[in-house]
């Protein structure tokens, strides 16, 4: 699966209110949950392949949105975004756009 952007994120540690817990997932599978830019919401799948990311860390994170066409016009490299998963667990800025919105993947 390819990305639609590449994030940086910074998770938020427990005390700052972020998750109790990292991020991972087995290999072959994505962590899903929701990206916040402008106000909305986004559903979303990040391509860890396997990786652990620890809280309080920053992370480049490749993503694929469910649908791209929605977001595409949101996007622009530097601007701020944050993760959603029943509350903001990360915040970031997006670094790289990978494909734009007429592409077929």
């Amino acid at each position: 699966m390819q990305p639609d952007v590449v994030l940086r994120l910074r998770l938020r540690t427990t005390a700052e209110g972020g998750r109790n817990g990292p991020v991972f997932v087995n290999p072959g599978t994505h962590f899903g949950c929701l990206l916040v830019i402008e106000g909305q919401h986004f559903d979303c799948r990040w391509l860890l392949e396997g990786r652990h990311l620890k809280l309080g860390h920053e992370h480049n994170v490749p993503v694929k949105f469910l649908s791209f066409a929605l977001v595409a016009p949101l996007l622009a490299v530097g601007k701020g975004v944050q993760m959603w998963e029943g509350k903001v667990f990360a915040d970031g800025v997006i670094t790289d756009i990978c494909r734009t919105p007429d592409a077929e993947y």
